[in-house]
């Protein structure tokens, strides 16, 4: 009887899958944290605000205007800045954690963000 090596799974394979598998979730965590506090839809519907905001502005409309014309209101633009820092700073911090092999520290929603996301 012969041994098909070529079968076997080594420590180094084990040791692959398993940072692999580790990966994954912490990706699919971090999806559900930013999920959770916005929908893919949401998260569209908030940039489409934005741009119609701004092709307001650009074409000459008074702000006040502007903001009413997208759905948005005083202060909104800025929330919207803050949701997209900490999107960034959640997949940062994935990363941080996979490559490091150490538990991520998540990033807390900034104050107002999930309102934001409520509305839209």
């Amino acid at each position: 009887m012969q041994i098909d090596f070529a079968q076997a799974v080594t420590a180094e394979a084990k040791a692959q899958a398993a940072a692999l598998a580790r990966a994954t979730a912490i990706k699919t965590d971090c999806r559900a944290r930013i999920l959770a506090v916005g929908s893919e839809t949401t998260q569209m519907n908030i940039a489409q605000a934005g741009i119609v905001f701004m092709a307001a502005v650009l074409d000459g409309v008074p702000r006040a205007d502007a903001l009413a014309a997208s759905g948005l209101i005083e202060g909104d633009l800025e929330l919207a800045q803050s949701w997209k820092a900490w999107v960034a700073a959640m997949q940062a911090e994935c990363r941080r954690a996979i490559e490091t092999g150490d538990d991520p520290v998540w990033p807390e929603v900034p104050v107002g963000v999930a309102d934001l996301a409520a509305r839209f």
